[in-house]
């Protein structure tokens, strides 16, 4: 029984931590449109690119939480 009990604690930590690096990656998510438009008006075309790189990484990665949160519960 302790196991099991361990084993439920540790999947609701993981679930924690997930839905946690989900709702972290979405709030910046939000904040993008304003960055680009910053970044637009500064004229800085190698830091855009570099921007919109990354969000596109961060958009695959909240992809990927999603996946296992929804497959995992």
């Amino acid at each position: 029984m302790l196991d099991k009990d361990r084993n439920k604690n540790s999947i609701k930590n993981k679930l924690k931590k997930s839905n946690e690096a989900y709702d972290v990656l979405k709030s910046w998510v939000k904040t993008v449109p304003n960055t680009i438009k910053e970044l637009e008006k500064k004229g800085d075309k190698e830091q855009l690119i570099k921007y919109k790189k990354q969000v596109k990484l961060v958009l695959l990665k909240l992809e990927e939480i999603k996946y296992a949160l929804e497959n995992e519960i």
